[in-house]
């Protein structure tokens, strides 16, 4: 199967999440209905038409959940991508809130990476919450930095060729002030690397990539954009809607690249 037909695939989906998400809003599903895979659907939905409530309301319904069974890492990891995902929102508009979003995302991948000492991709992504929390609550950068370094490390380690976990360090590398060792042009060469680790992963029958693909684009775009390669920028935000059609920011940068046509 060539990969504009299985990118077409993934919009088919992305539609059917639409419309589920819509039934969702209008009679929220009991909590014992939940699932990991379904509840990482509907965070990405969430996130990607930016709504903070819906956020929110997904991390109550899901801390029911867990509270009435015996949660694994893999139950612990998605409830620390909810918190990532609503801190993320946050951090624009209400950056206490978003800090105790981003540690709420800590604590999770505690949960999940005591349970599973070898599961790379919560350890990336507690990077990246260690991070953004270095970075929402500078007095605590001195200890968040350096944890946030040895978690990467650990997740490379681990599994170098994930593209969730080459995506989340690349994000690192572009939010991470310069004199900590962030650096854009190293940020942009591995967007580039992440993108095409989850073009791979949807070129395989067997492997559907969950979340992070249509991030991966629409980062390379921003990137692209900021490096006045206009029409990368635009191919590669195209491909991020081609993901997830709903993805606010991506429609955003995109407009910018066309002027608004």
């Amino acid at each position: 199967m060539t990969l504009r037909r299985r990118l077409a695939v993934l919009k088919g989906r992305a539609a059917v999440i639409v419309a589920f998400a819509a039934v969702v809003a209008g009679s929220p599903a009991s909590a014992q209905e939940l699932d990991p895979q379904d509840l990482e659907n509907r965070i990405d939905y969430a996130y990607f038409t930016e709504d903070a409530a819906t956020l929110r309301n997904l991390i109550r319904e899901s801390r029911t959940t867990l509270a009435k069974v015996a949660p694994d890492a893999q139950s612990h990891y998605v409830m620390g991508f909810a918190h990532y995902r609503l801190g993320s929102l946050l951090a624009a508009q209400d950056a206490s809130a978003a800090a105790t979003a981003m540690s709420e995302c800590v604590d999770a991948l505690d949960e999940a990476t005591g349970a599973d000492q070898q599961f790379a991709e919560a350890y990336a992504l507690q990077s990246a919450c260690l991070g953004q929390l270095a970075a929402l609550r500078p007095i605590t950068a001195m200890v968040n930095g350096p944890r946030s370094g040895g978690r990467i490390e650990k997740a490379l380690e681990l599994a170098p060729q994930n593209p969730r976990v080459v995506l989340l360090d690349a994000l690192g590398d572009y939010g991470r002030p310069k004199a900590f060792g962030g650096d854009k042009g190293g940020a942009l060469a591995k967007f580039r690397r992440a993108a095409e680790l989850f073009d791979k992963s949807v070129q395989n029958e067997t492997s559907t990539p969950n979340w992070g693909h249509a991030d991966a684009q629409a980062a390379l775009g921003r990137c692209l954009l900021e490096a006045d390669d206009t029409l990368g920028a635009r191919n590669a935000l195209e491909r991020a809607l081609i993901i997830a059609p709903e993805f606010a920011a991506a429609k955003r940068l995109l407009a910018r690249v066309t002027g608004g046509h």
